[in-house]
């Protein structure tokens, strides 16, 4: 008998404990940024096949606990086009800048992303700076604006994906 009671308490705690299935219960999260870069003749600088084009893209966060530390979650991608792009998903650590309300608050990442490449069998290395502002609240976290070199480069349109193109 205590047995059975035990068991019909534990199926009560969990039917309790489960989340509804309203997705208003549900934070949004839209974090990736696509920044494709190209030269001014509108040559794609990540296709590592084209002389010229980036060989290797890293990222350094730069409000990281340890200096410069490597960020993982970024990586070059290839759209439906074959046109390269580097896809920053997460990694870098994000810093509140402002709190406006308990439902409302800006977070910000810094970091650098290296671009290297071969010039005169050398690898050179481009140092870009990248600074990245999103918005807070209790169902929806996203980037609101990101600059490239200091120069404000994206602006959050909403419900459009977070495209930015960079003219090096």
């Amino acid at each position: 008998m205590k047995f059975s009671r035990l068991i019909i308490l534990g199926i009560l705690i969990f039917l309790s404990s489960c989340r509804g299935e309203d997705e208003s219960d549900l934070q949004k999260i839209d974090q990736v940024l696509n920044i494709y870069i190209k030269n001014a003749a509108g040559k794609d600088l990540l296709n590592t096949n084209i002389p010229g084009g980036f060989t290797a893209v890293r990222a350094q966060d730069l409000n990281a606990d340890r200096a410069l530390q490597e960020i993982t979650g970024i990586s070059v991608k290839k759209d439906q086009d074959t046109i390269a792009y580097v896809d920053y998903a997460t990694g870098a650590v994000r810093i509140l800048k402002d709190s406006i309300s308990p439902s409302q608050k800006t977070y910000q990442s810094d970091f650098y992303i290296n671009l290297s490449k071969i010039v005169n069998k050398e690898t050179v290395t481009d140092v870009d700076t990248v600074k990245v502002e999103y918005n807070w609240s209790p169902n929806l976290f996203q980037v609101s604006k990101v600059w490239y070199n200091n120069k404000l480069s994206f602006s959050k349109v909403e419900g459009q994906p977070n495209i930015i193109h960079i003219v090096k």
